[in-house]
């Protein structure tokens, strides 16, 4: 059961993390005050959510298939 609930919950976790680093960023893109120096750094942090993301998914999916299985 808890690798079902990991299985849905990371993506929303991700998602959230996504929405709430990269709100500031968003702001001021649509102001056009961004450095993109800054830009290209949070590129970076959004690259690595999205790895550690995909990674913690894939673990939770094995988990559940041999659990499973």
């Amino acid at each position: 059961m808890i690798w079902l609930l990991a299985v849905l919950g990371i993506p929303i976790v991700v998602v959230l993390m996504l929405f709430f680093s990269a709100a500031d960023d968003f702001w001021q893109i649509i102001t056009f005050k961004i450095d993109f120096s800054r830009l290209f750094d949070d590129l970076a942090h959004v690259l690595a959510i999205l790895v550690i993301g995909v990674l913690a998914e894939l673990f939770s999916l094995f988990m559940l298939f041999a659990h499973f299985l």
